[in-house]
């Protein structure tokens, strides 16, 4: 070790770091003490890494000022681990009042035993989010006792956010959690502070419309809800309110896979909770293009935020003429891209999704109150986003950005930042012609587009040769960021490129690098990944290029043993000192 220390004094690399990164993984597995283990994470990024990958136990420390937030949403490490560190260090754990323990790419969730011990450690939390394992098929599942348990040691609670972890197969496959009506009314009686309160599922919690009038009544405060798998949440059978219509005090509501939500309930959600300025729905199949225009309507003087994916009944351009009454008003607007036509069920084409005639003259009457002021002005007029400044777009892959523009979004005068998030198996896609791609350059349009956020890290493909007929992974890149220089506007862009889940490495390839350094206005640039060292040499030519980064950050990990071609820390730091000392007119 002394030799180690005098060759790195000397400026020369430890010897220890030309070992494969498997033989380095394992030397480090006998180092136990916490101090020794720390003093080896300090020496250099690679040493940080092999030290978090080979970490077995997790401590606390509190310091003298108690801290009293805890943020491990980017942190990698067992659930199993979090209980035993906080019981180990009780007067740092009882002075917390957040703790985040969404841990970064968790595919498990806390048992009820295990939350049932952070909440006894932390009877001051304020704010807890959490990954719960709610399946009733598990041991030690998390149901109604387990709720109350956190709701009568944590009394104090404003913030909770409780999700599952896990993806269903398809949603014909969800079964019963073991959340009842009853007992969300005890947790709610127990937690009258609570403001911010989710509990996203992958399985069905039945007739929940009691229960949402009871949380208005116990949670008097609250204002944001995000609910996944409650079905039954508004009947909208009569005129009157029920269900989470009632909360009229909601000003963010987000509601998942709700099977049996209809048109009605829409409407009857529109007129209840009339403060909402967010408002976002996943995967509710009975949801027609009517039901959003009769909400948009009813939430015109309110509504800034609008999302609305996974709804079979709605394609794109359904769903922006739906919200053409609130065009000119959503600041933010998230949704999936589906040109293809949907058929309709009888029940729907006739107008009988479970509305009535009644609550459409109601409807009438409010739209006329509400519009007094533009009485004479017919809101399908109002073709242009004025006010959208952020636009979300979820693509399945192999579909194409360009019918975007003619489906309505052709005016946006101040959009600023977008989003482009592509999912599914390119494998199954057919090959595009020579001449068709992604669609990139219709976003040139947008005068003062600035950021853009474009997600290919769900988009399955070959990386290495593909079979004969399909495309490996270089050319779907190509695919997909062809005509990106034409965004002379975009200053700065986040990219994760597309995987191959049999190699664990997400890599730039050349096509991709290539049409990246043609974007000569871009001053950031974070890649998602990886790249050759050799690659470099393009990202040099970009004129007002200043921060680039290359973010391993997605899970699992890579694995870098014998990856001889990929980027080296040397290589970086020649790329960051040419880039530095290059000079920037402005």
């Amino acid at each position: 070790m002394a030799e180690d220390a005098a060759a790195a004094a000397a400026g020369f690399p430890s010897p220890i770091l030309d070992l494969p990164e498997p033989l380095l993984l394992h030397i480090l597995g006998f180092l136990t003490d916490p101090r020794s283990r720390h003093r080896a994470a300090l020496a250099c990024h690679r040493l940080l890494a092999a030290e978090r990958s080979t970490r077995t136990a997790l401590s606390l420390r509190g310091d003298p000022r108690s801290p009293t937030a805890l943020d491990l949403s980017e942190f990698y490490c067992w659930t199993e681990d979090i209980g035993p560190a906080l019981a180990a260090h009780p007067a740092a754990a009882a002075a917390l009042t957040e703790l985040d323990l969404g841990l970064a790419g968790a595919t498990d969730g806390f048992h009820a035993t295990e939350l049932g011990a952070i909440a006894g450690s932390c009877p001051s939390l304020r704010k807890l989010v959490a990954p719960c394992v709610f399946n009733p098929r598990y041991v030690d599942f998390v149901g109604d006792d387990a709720l109350l348990a956190i709701a009568t040691r944590c009394s104090k609670l404003t913030v909770l956010q409780l999700r599952e972890p896990f993806e269903p197969a398809s949603t014909s496959q969800r079964e019963d959690a073991a959340i009842t009506v009853a007992g969300l009314v005890s947790f709610f009686a127990a937690l009258p502070a609570l403001e911010d309160f989710t509990l996203d599922l992958r399985h069905n919690v039945l007739e929940a419309a009691p229960a949402m009038e009871a949380l208005a009544r116990r949670c008097p405060r609250i204002k944001f809800l995000t609910l996944g798998g409650f079905q039954g949440l508004c009947k909208a059978s009569w005129l009157h309110l029920d269900g989470v219509a009632v909360c009229g005090s909601l000003e963010s509501l987000c509601i998942k896979s709700c099977l049996d939500l209809t048109d009605a309930s829409l409407a009857a959600i529109g007129r209840g909770c009339g403060r909402l300025a967010k408002f976002a729905i996943h995967g509710c199949d009975l949801v027609t293009s009517s039901g959003i225009r009769r909400l948009a309507t009813a939430l015109r003087p309110t509504i800034k935020e609008v999302s609305i994916l996974y709804c079979r009944l709605l394609d794109t351009a359904a769903c922006l003429t739906a919200l053409s009454p609130i065009r000119d008003r959503i600041e933010s607007l998230e949704i999936n891209c589906v040109w293809k036509e949907v058929e309709q069920p009888e029940s729907v084409a006739n107008g009988t999704t479970g509305c009535n005639h009644e609550d459409d003259d109601l409807d009438e009457l409010s739209y006329e109150s509400a519009s007094k002021k533009c009485r004479y002005m017919e809101l399908d007029d109002l073709v242009s986003w004025e006010m959208l400044r952020s636009l979300s777009l979820w693509f399945p892959a192999g579909e194409l950005l360009s019918p975007l523009i003619s489906a309505g979004l052709d005016s946006c005068p101040v959009l600023e930042e977008i989003t482009i998030k592509v999912e599914g198996d390119c494998r199954t896609c057919p090959r595009p012609g020579p001449q068709f791609f992604f669609g990139l350059s219709d976003l040139a349009g947008f005068p003062i587009l600035a950021k853009m956020k474009l997600d290919l890290s769900e988009a399955v493909g070959y990386a290495l040769t593909a079979p004969a007929g399909q495309m490996d992974l270089s050319l779907w890149e190509r695919f997909y960021l062809q005509g990106i220089d034409s965004l002379i506007t975009l200053y700065e862009l986040d990219y994760w490129p597309p995987q191959d889940k049999e190699v664990n490495q997400r890599s730039l390839t050349l096509p991709a690098v290539g049409l990246l350094q043609r974007c000569t206005g871009l001053r950031k640039l974070f890649v998602h990944g990886t790249t050759h060292e050799h690659f470099l040499s393009f990202f040099s030519m970009m004129p007002n290029l200043r921060d680039m980064q290359l973010r391993e950050d997605y899970y699992p990990a890579p694995e870098n043993d014998m990856m001889i071609t990929e980027m080296r820390p040397e290589s970086w730091l020649r790329f960051e000192m040419q880039l530095n000392s290059r000079r920037i007119e402005d």
